[in-house]
């Protein structure tokens, strides 16, 4: 019988415990590895890749590499374990100096392990065997784009490839699309479980300086951990949820056909300093919504004011015939 990480003397949840009492594993902060991860939660990525480092055919794997933390941490930690990282860089790198700076600790911390995948996650994670071979995934980080839909395509994508004993980690899981993509993952394969989830009282941008610095040491903007249960040992867990924020993707859907959805993030910023009274921001807000409007221009053109479904060049009516 496959054994699971809950019915292997509870090690999964003995590494948790040593990680909420003493944080990273290798600490190689002095020598200038840093990122936007909680230190807890680069320590139990550390731990569980020296866990399944004499795995056969065992990888670590990641979804946003950022520069390199976290990547670098595990392959630190675990030397003979195979570490790999997607991302293309297409966000949060706006001096396109990120891949350079993920090369160069690679090299400097003497990670030969560790390997990037030039890629967005999407493609990669349709392909991964092109990528990592015939290994399974045994610690799988999930840090990229933390809208509900790629949050979800990270794991159902992945999960043909996932190890028996897999262990996933979601990162910024304070966000509420991070959330309900694990509850709704979590339903829809009641074998695999939520182990473990902490969370901070707000984002690290928005915390006083003493909040964010203890939440810097520990899981910072919240963690999820889910393992495989096959046995159905462990209490069903779900991430803690509101129907408030449900309501957000009924507004997804009322923004999104809207003649200039690319826009609402400078839109609703506007907004933010028109409606607060802020008249020193609100003339730069404007100009931002301007800039951006001009550069996505042609996205525009030929749409109506609302109700954009995109159906036009769609077929009338395709049935799918027996080959």
């Amino acid at each position: 019988m496959t054994r699971s990480p809950a019915t292997e003397g509870g090690e999964i949840f003995d590494l948790i415990e040593e990680t909420e009492r003493e944080g990273l594993l290798l600490d190689q902060r002095a020598a200038g590895l840093a990122g936007l991860s909680g230190a807890k939660t680069v320590g139990l990525l550390q731990r569980l890749a020296r866990r399944f480092e004499g795995t056969e055919d065992c990888c670590y794997l990641e979804i946003g590499v950022f520069q390199g933390l976290t990547l670098v941490s595990a392959a630190s930690a675990a030397p003979e374990l195979p570490c790999f990282g997607i991302d293309n860089f297409a966000t949060l790198d706006p001096l396109s100096e990120n891949r350079g700076i993920v090369e160069d600790r690679i090299s400097r911390f003497g990670t030969e392990n560790a390997h990037l995948i030039d890629s967005d996650f999407e493609t990669a994670l349709l392909q991964l065997d092109r990528h990592i071979g015939p290994r399974r995934v045994g610690v799988y980080l999930v840090d990229g784009p933390h809208d509900y839909r790629s949050q979800l395509i990270c794991l159902l994508f992945a999960r043909p490839f996932l190890h028996h004993n897999a262990v996933i980690v979601i990162d910024d899981a304070n966000y509420p699309d991070v959330r309900w993509a694990t509850n709704d993952f979590l339903t829809t394969f009641p074998e695999f479980k939520l182990a473990f989830d902490g969370y901070s009282t707000g984002h690290p941008a928005n915390l006083d300086s003493a909040t964010k610095a203890l939440a810097e040491e520990g899981w910072l903007n919240g963690i999820h951990v889910i393992i495989r249960d096959p046995d159905d040992e462990l209490d069903t867990m779900l991430a803690p949820t509101s129907p408030a924020e449900r309501n957000l993707y009924l507004t997804d859907w009322l923004t999104h056909r809207l003649r200039y959805a690319e826009l609402g993030p400078e839109a609703l910023v506007l907004a933010d300093n028109v409606l607060s009274g802020a008249p020193a921001q609100e003339g730069a807000a404007r100009a931002a919504l301007r800039e951006a409007f001009e550069a996505k221009r042609t996205l525009f053109e030929g749409r109506y004011a609302d109700r954009n479904v995109y159906s036009a060049a769609l077929p009338s009516a395709r049935p799918n015939r027996k080959r």
